[in-house]
């Protein structure tokens, strides 16, 4: 097993998300102990914007837990191979604080992110972000989130030609059907430019991890992804299917 997870994390650290809106809230955690948990994951997915692509790539996830407080460390790159050529293009790495303020209804969330994504002319994208997040209902069985936060984007062109600098907010709801043997996640997320809310973009994402071990599950997914102001020549519309092993530490 330890070799298996010291594969994937070397993937994830080495190799480079089609979307440029990323889902953290796929990516946490349940988890009733304290201290440092995690998963790698590798995957292969299929997409379709302006030419066909076959996507095949790993995620690193680390989070570290305490009665209060929560902190979530993401990593992903990938391998691309579209149009008769084979690159890596897209990566992106995200940190994100998150502070306990009431027992079971309120966080506090402060988070920051820098990404890339060459498939959508995106030399490098910076946000910094903070707000609250609330639980709106949760069982044994379905967990419901939503969050509503702000966020300072910095984006440039590949060619730095385009230099935008924009107030959003970040608005999601997430939502999580748990059994013994499989999950289904769902979250959809909006981002409007404070300024103008005309230019949006909107994230919607669902996935299903069927448990094989106690620590391997097999997932697969659909991410479906809307902005109405890309860069110049990037597609309004962007969609993938997903499936992957994910190995839980």
């Amino acid at each position: 097993m330890k070799n298996i997870l010291y594969i994937f994390l070397f993937l994830a650290l080495t190799i480079n998300v089609l979307a440029q809106v990323v889902n953290v809230e796929s990516r946490r955690m349940r988890t009733d102990t304290t201290g440092w948990s995690g998963t790698a994951e590798g995957s292969f997915q299929y997409s379709k914007s302006v030419d066909e692509i076959f996507d095949f790539g790993a995620l690193f996830h680390l989070q570290y837990k305490t009665k209060n407080d929560l902190w979530l460390f993401l990593n992903e790159m990938r391998i691309i191979k579209g149009a008769g050529k084979q690159f890596v293009n897209t990566g992106f790495a995200h940190i994100r604080y998150n502070r306990k303020i009431t027992k079971d209804l309120l966080r506090w969330e402060i988070f920051t992110q820098y990404q890339y994504n060459k498939a959508l002319d995106v030399g490098q994208r910076i946000l910094a972000g903070t707000g609250p997040r609330f639980k709106i209902y949760d069982s044994d069985i379905f967990h419901a989130y939503f969050g509503a936060l702000y966020m300072f984007e910095y984006q440039e062109s590949v060619d730095k030609s385009i230099v935008e600098r924009n107030h959003r907010t970040s608005s999601y709801i997430s939502l999580t059907l748990q059994f013994e043997r499989f999950e289904i996640r769902n979250t959809t997320y909006y981002q409007p430019d404070m300024m103008e809310l005309k230019d949006y973009r909107i994230l919607a994402q669902t996935d299903l991890l069927i448990m094989l071990t106690d620590e391997l599950s097999f997932t697969t997914g659909f991410n479906y992804r809307f902005d109405t102001r890309p860069f110049p020549g990037a597609p309004k519309t962007t969609y993938y299917l997903k499936n992957g092993l994910l190995l839980e530490f």
